[in-house]
């Protein structure tokens, strides 16, 4: 036993011996550099990759909380917009980033949901990106034209089974948010409805209001301002809970179809080996932001609603919206294209 104890130290010792004092001076300076990193951050100015286009709800969102970040960190926070390839180059670019905190990724439910409809797509954003903040939701609706036949949700479930294939419906595309909110309205109502993908929610509204389809499954804030003007009429907000603008409108949990809950969101990440530290000043940072009032008012009048869920509720929001999609996509069989 006593012999044990002594091998044991000499190996201690000889193994503490291989550490020359210019190796230990390394290991000091970079332990140094990153506590002092992180004690610093930011230091310099910060890029939101908000993988849409300009104009978009992604972009929009990006950069009111943009603005606001910049005032509370003491550094500019600017969006670069790398559209293309359904947000997958973007997301690419940020994943591609130094994990410094210096590169935050705008996440919608497009990207979350990009593997499971692109061929090719290998990043996984529940394990590839940690959430700083879950911050805006908008609900999604049945529009049809106002002088539509259906005055009513039931009205429309009606004719759709009576006549299986013969209304249909208009999306952004395949795999998008509003496809899936088609797809899913269609399995918990049992009825056939066509699918017409478009090349954005503007197209599809205008083909709507002009006669060439028989209804759109958007997101609130892409169609209020119809709804207000009076040229489209809300058949049902896909949400527990009524809209403050449209109050009028049931929602799916009122009309018996407790499942049928689809939102389009925006999230932002960085990546896991973004220090610690980092990660949880910005998770504080963007809880700050979504409690200013202006913000708050800002999102409200772009048709969102704040929920401003930190990095942990955030994660379980991603899980739970993933695992819908993944439902959906094996019920209906859809497939990477």
């Amino acid at each position: 036993m006593l012999g044990n104890k002594t091998n044991r130290k000499n190996l201690y010792f000889q193994c503490w011996r291989l550490i020359s004092p210019w190796s230990l001076t390394i290991i000091l300076i970079f332990v140094f550099l990153n506590v002092s990193g992180a004690a610093n951050y930011p230091a310099r100015s910060i890029q939101i990759v908000c993988p849409m286009p300009p104009g978009g709800g992604s972009d929009i969102a990006s950069r009111i909380i943009a603005n606001k970040l910049s005032s509370l960190l003491g550094q500019s926070v600017v969006v670069l917009n790398k559209a293309g390839g359904g947000g997958v180059i973007g997301t690419y670019a940020a994943l591609a980033a130094t994990p410094d905190g210096y590169t935050i990724a705008n996440v919608s439910p497009t990207i979350l949901a990009a593997p499971l409809v692109t061929k090719g797509v290998t990043f996984n954003v529940t394990t590839d990106l940690i959430p700083i903040n879950l911050s805006v939701t908008g609900p999604m609706l049945i529009v049809v034209r106002k002088d539509a036949p259906w005055r009513t949700l039931d009205e429309l479930i009606a004719d759709a089974k009576k006549n299986p294939g013969k209304l249909s419906y208009g999306t952004t595309g395949y795999g998008s948010t509003l496809h899936f909110a088609g797809e899913s309205f269609k399995m918990y109502t049992n009825t056939d409805i066509t699918h017409i993908p478009m090349d954005g929610v503007a197209p599809a509204l205008t083909a709507l209001l002009g006669g060439h389809i028989s209804m759109v499954v958007p997101e609130f804030g892409a169609a209020h301002k119809y709804l207000q003007a009076g040229s489209l009429r809300a058949l049902v907000t896909m949400a527990k809970n009524r809209h403050k603008d449209i109050p009028d409108v049931p929602t799916s949990v009122e009309k018996g179809l407790p499942d049928l809950i689809m939102s389009t969101w925006q999230s932002f990440a960085v990546q896991p080996k973004t220090p610690k530290e980092i990660a949880e000043k910005l998770d504080e940072a963007f809880k700050e932001a979504l409690n200013d009032k202006e913000v708050i008012k800002t999102f409200e009048t772009s048709g969102w609603v704040v929920e401003n869920l930190g990095s942990k509720a955030a994660a379980e929001f991603w899980a739970k919206d993933l695992q819908m999609k993944k439902e959906i996509a094996r019920k209906i069989n859809l497939v990477p294209k």
